[in-house]
């Protein structure tokens, strides 16, 4: 299979995560950083770039498996697919949430909460990569 097919396939997988994980999981606690009426109005435009935003993911993490899949510890599959992402996610996502936290006292909720859907985003991404590659 084409990585640009896998990638998409991954970008779906990681936008339907994403709606998972700040639909259903971060729903308490986030009042603080605006209100849901105001929310609901912008929906549509904020899954909307969600979802490019995650197809342009998909399509950037599986030219980066297709690349370096022979370059990691684990054999080529979904477990390398998780080791890559997890890679990633260590030293970008991960450094940048806590180093702003830091900083930015108030929105040290909001941070925790992007650092742990990013990780789910990048291991779904990763999974779906590594079968389909």
């Amino acid at each position: 299979m084409s990585w640009i097919v896998a990638g998409l396939i991954a970008g779906v997988l990681a936008y339907l995560a994403d709606y998972v994980m700040w639909g259903k999981v971060f729903t308490r606690g986030m009042e603080q950083y605006g209100t849901m009426e105001r929310a609901e109005r912008q929906m549509g435009a904020m899954l909307g770039a969600s979802a490019a935003l995650s197809l342009a993911w998909g399509l950037f993490f599986a030219f980066l498996y297709h690349h370096f899949r022979d370059s990691l510890w684990a054999p080529p599959g979904p477990l390398a697919g998780m080791e890559l992402g997890t890679t990633l996610w260590a030293s970008t996502i991960l450094f940048a949430t806590v180093g702003a936290g830091v900083w930015y006292d108030k929105a040290r909720r909001l941070l925790t909460a992007q650092r742990w859907s990013w990780l789910v985003r990048m291991n779904v991404a990763g999974i779906a990569v590594g079968l389909l590659l």
